[in-house]
């Protein structure tokens, strides 16, 4: 089959693919086979309904070119082709996508370069049932209670960092360190879950990644949450597991307050909880619950991937996708400046640890 021989058969979506009301009313295809969202324009939106299956693609583009508006006759043929394009390469078509090669092909694998420890959701979202409801029920209430333990954990936490160290200061206590930091994490991550079912939508999977090979992140996979129509709710998703943390924090600074010098080396965990807080909430790292909430707030679907496409676009030509074709001029200049400061800044993360990395191997062969 050639780049065009598939729009001479029936066009339609895919049977499982319904259209949706998703994250600010932003118009959504998903497909619960493989749990994917597709972010299209209200105009495309209104295309949905012709995909039955009852009309081919070239009778689609047929009557395009004699489409008829406010400007009169216009040949919107071309965007009515990129448009089918993209659902077809998305998957959410009746017809297959094109397998990938070249370039599109190394691309997708080299995002794909997550190894993971996968832990099904089932249970986790039985298990969190309980405390959702309450969210649910008290939202509001909920909500005043942990802004204002995070103002108090940040009022312990400047006070510890305050009092001067004991003089035998030591190295820390590592495998209590890294015991906290892992319970830390869990309810980081049973916050993200609970916060998401007490909107509607349980998480998927929860786990372990290694980004790159190199940075290992805990995660729960909350893809649903784009159904949640509220930006308050979306950011709520992204930032109690930052709140959870400062928390965590806060009991630290309360045990170095307390007594500086029985509790010294508490000093090395609440410096590993502080680094983990600022990393977290840095919006040019992936997948952070920083960039998340920055996501929210803008009102977006997927700002990383819009922003590397349309950054892919204007640096190397790659075809732009149609629903980035409504998207206004400064909205494109907001993805062009994202996607190149966030390009160079993880690029040079990532040559720091790969370079820490060397270092340590090579002290430890030596």
């Amino acid at each position: 089959m050639t780049t065009t021989d598939w729009l001479e058969g029936p066009v339609a979506l895919a049977p499982q693919v319904t259209l949706i009301d998703g994250a600010d009313g932003h118009p959504l295809l998903f497909d619960p086979e493989t749990g994917t969202y597709v972010r299209i324009s209200p105009t495309g939106a209104r295309l949905v309904p012709l995909l039955d299956g009852s009309r081919t693609g070239t009778a689609l583009l047929d009557a395009a070119r004699r489409s008829r508006g406010p400007e009169g006759v216009r040949d919107r043929a071309p965007v009515l082709l990129s448009f089918l394009t993209d659902l077809r390469a998305a998957g959410v078509l009746s017809v297959p996508p094109e397998p990938l090669g070249g370039r599109d092909l190394f691309i997708a694998r080299f995002f794909r370069l997550t190894p993971r420890i996968r832990i099904p959701a089932r249970h986790l979202n039985r298990i969190l049932r309980p405390p959702s409801m309450v969210l649910a029920r008290f939202p509001r209430t909920i909500t005043s209670l942990l802004l204002l333990a995070a103002v108090a954990s940040v009022v312990t936490i400047a006070l510890a960092l305050t009092l001067p160290a004991p003089l035998d200061f030591v190295g820390p206590p590592w495998l209590l360190t890294v015991a906290v930091l892992l319970v830390q994490a869990t309810v980081h991550e049973m916050g993200h879950a609970a916060v998401c079912q007490a909107l509607g939508v349980p998480v998927r999977e929860a786990g372990v990644k290694l980004f790159c090979f190199l940075i290992p992140l805990t995660y729960v996979d909350r893809t649903d949450a784009y159904r949640v129509r509220s930006r308050f709710g979306r950011s709520a998703v992204a930032l109690v597991g930052p709140l959870i943390d400062v928390a965590a924090a806060g009991l630290s600074g309360l045990l170095i307050a307390i007594d500086p010098v029985r509790f010294g080396d508490v000093r090395w965990l609440l410096g590993m909880q502080l680094f983990v807080i600022f990393n977290n909430l840095n919006p040019l790292l992936p997948v952070t619950d920083g960039h998340h909430a920055m996501e929210a707030a803008m009102g977006e679907i997927n700002l990383r991937d819009r922003a590397f496409r349309y950054m892919g676009h204007v640096l190397f030509r790659m075809p732009l996708p149609a629903a980035h074709r409504a998207v206004s001029t400064a909205r494109r200049r907001v993805y062009l400046a994202y996607g190149l400061i966030s390009t160079v800044f993880v690029a040079l993360l990532l040559t720091m640890i790969s370079m820490n990395y060397y270092h340590l191997i090579t002290q430890f062969l030596s």
